[in-house]
């Protein structure tokens, strides 16, 4: 059957085009599934029955399938997603005061490796397809949006986006439908073909680049990808990435204890971004015996030094206190792991 939900109003009219001959009816079936997140379309109860029985049996609605549902102490619910060819993913659900923050993954596992997240040792999975990523969506606001109050959609689950960058356009201009650019983060490992690419679309979301290191040497034995894309040409690219107003670039930086914590290498940090509308987010390690041993987080004192040093040279940062880590739904915990249904 084909899939529908990964396409924005224009992609559904065009693929519904050889079985809708008049254009309203085309825009009222988006309408449904972009708007009011049809799973079917017997729910489609303004269009005729006859063609309601017809689109059902060529086209497909569904949402890849819950699994499992896991809820942490703090609010945040992390679900394991089964795909159609058996494969699982998880996202994650982290509530706020007002508003609600979607964490979404864009591949089955990741074949970027970095050395200090759960996912990159799992190896790479395959890419999902545009409806599977979208589905995430729908599925997790049918489950946890109560009110009509701000969705905000972040790309740092499983996988690097910007690997997956044919299904990641339609997925974005499905989106867009209904969230906008300005409340969806695209975080990326520093995939320089992808981020040209980002900046080359007609509308751009937000763009977080995982840093964690400020040379060249440390980057590249914490995350093998920088032999690939030095960090130089990254930096580079990052400062040519098109910004609207009010927009700034995102750096991401996981503090490990005794690797990268230190305030000599806050002040290269400092350095490094100097000129680029920016701001920081601290994140302190989300350890894992198993799958990261020997790597611990710092102390709070360490974590309080380095943000200090940031902002004494006048630059934005935030201290990330991840949600959801007392369930593995942390920033770099997630691993899509199949555990029994309780």
């Amino acid at each position: 059957m084909i899939q529908l939900t990964g396409k924005d109003e224009a992609g559904l009219i065009a693929a519904l085009a050889g079985d809708v001959d008049r254009p309203f009816r085309a825009r009222q079936i988006a309408r449904w599934i972009l708007h009011r997140g049809a799973q079917s379309f017997d729910e489609m109860t303004d269009l005729p029955r006859s063609l309601r029985q017809s689109l059902g049996k060529k086209y497909s609605l569904a949402d890849p399938e819950i699994v499992r549902v896991v809820s942490s102490s703090d609010g945040s619910s992390k679900y394991l997603f089964r795909l159609s060819d058996g494969a699982t993913i998880e996202a994650v659900a982290i509530p706020g005061r007002d508003k609600i923050t979607l964490c979404l993954s864009s591949q089955t596992g990741c074949a970027v490796g970095c050395t200090f997240c759960v996912t990159g040792q799992l190896g790479p999975g395959r890419n999902l397809e545009a409806h599977e990523i979208v589905g995430q969506v729908r599925a997790l606001v049918r489950r946890e949006i109560r009110d009509s109050g701000p969705v905000n959609i972040v790309f740092m689950g499983m996988g690097e986006p910007l690997l997956n960058t044919a299904n990641l356009g339609p997925a974005l201009s499905a989106l867009y439908e209904t969230i906008s650019p300005k409340r969806i983060t695209v975080s990326t490992s520093g995939i320089i073909p992808g981020i040209r690419w980002l900046a080359g679309l007609p509308r751009h979301p937000k763009l977080a680049v995982s840093l964690n290191a400020p040379d060249q040497t440390l980057r590249q034995k914490l995350m093998p990808i920088t032999r690939r894309y030095p960090l130089a040409e990254l930096m580079a690219t990052v400062r040519a990435f098109p910004l609207e107003r009010g927009r700034r670039i995102t750096f991401e930086y996981v503090l490990i204890r005794g690797v990268n914590d230190t305030e000599k290498q806050a002040r290269a940090v400092v350095r490094l971004i100097h000129g680029i509308p920016a701001k920081v987010n601290l994140i302190p390690l989300n350890s894992d015996p198993i799958f990261l041993p020997g790597l611990e987080r710092p102390t709070d004192e360490v974590i309080d030094r380095f943000a200090r040093v940031l902002r004494d040279a006048g630059k934005t940062v935030t201290v990330r206190w991840s949600k959801g880590h007392d369930v593995a739904a942390a920033c770099g915990q997630l691993k899509g792991s199949h555990q029994p249904v309780r």
